[in-house]
């Protein structure tokens, strides 16, 4: 799977301190171990959003096109 943030998302992680632990849930995905970040689809279904765990305390939103995540929001989900 191909993960891709937009120029918002990655402004976020950066004033949040949140780099090591997003490229670490980037990798897991990546490499197809959705059980590490606890990748699932969001209710309605039919919107097609993903969401998956950064840390406890975070959650990133994506849209999911063919083999591709598109992350569009990061989200203290507390």
């Amino acid at each position: 799977m191909i993960v891709k943030e937009n120029s918002k998302v990655v402004n976020y992680i950066k004033k949040r301190g949140l780099t090591s632990q997003y490229l670490k849930a980037k990798k897991n995905l990546v490499n197809g171990d959705y059980r590490a970040v606890d990748l699932k689809k969001r209710v309605p279904r039919k919107n097609n959003i993903w969401y998956f765990r950064i840390t406890k305390k975070y959650r990133a939103l994506a849209e999911k096109v063919g083999n591709t995540l598109y992350v569009f929001n990061i989200s203290d989900h507390q």
